[in-house]
């Protein structure tokens, strides 16, 4: 679903699994690709502009996509690092299965996150569900996934709270109109 408000105080982005070795064997990757990293950087750098780290997951192991290259541990060409970027370790499908990540957003007062990333149908939705299951509001960011199929990323969109650019700046910078009573 597109929201047009955010639940919530405190907003973290996570950029989930954003390695080379789950590169898909598809004939229009890098089109994908490129177009879901442009997306990433631009909602890390309205995160970064105001002082909010982001989050980089790492995964630790082999990938379930066939890859060739020796360089399946760095990060997709074309993603945008900052000294200020947390970066948190992972061998499960969960961003938050046996991580440090639940207590690094908390410990920063963060009640909800925003996920971009890939896989879209695997380790993104497997985090987004596992952050509600901790209390966290998780949101999609629009145009920053990567989906291992076609209908991957307007499937998730039916499921889950998505947002679009213009929404997290308002919420950001304090200029979101509140929910209204709802008592």
């Amino acid at each position: 679903m597109h929201r047009d408000k955010i639940w919530g105080t405190k907003m973290a982005m996570v950029v989930v699994d954003p390695q080379r070795k789950f590169s898909l064997p598809t004939p229009d990757w890098e089109r994908t690709r490129d177009e879901a990293v442009a997306n990433i950087n631009s909602y890390a750098r309205i995160f970064r502009e105001r002082g909010i780290p982001v989050f980089f997951i790492f995964f630790d192991g082999e990938s379930h996509v066939p890859y060739k290259g020796t360089d399946g541990d760095e990060w997709l060409l074309g993603i945008e690092t900052d000294p200020t970027d947390i970066v948190v370790h992972k061998s499960h499908m969960s961003c938050f299965k046996e991580t440090v990540l639940e207590k690094e957003l908390k410990s920063r007062g963060f009640d909800c996150i925003l996920l971009t990333g890939m896989l879209t149908e695997f380790c993104v939705a497997g985090t987004y569900f596992g952050a509600i299951d901790r209390d966290i509001n998780a949101y999609l960011g629009k145009g920053a996934l990567i989906a291992y199929s076609p209908e991957g990323n307007p499937a998730s969109e039916v499921l889950c709270n998505t947002l679009e650019k213009d929404v997290l700046v308002k919420f950001l910078d304090g200029k979101q109109e509140s929910f209204g009573d709802i008592s």
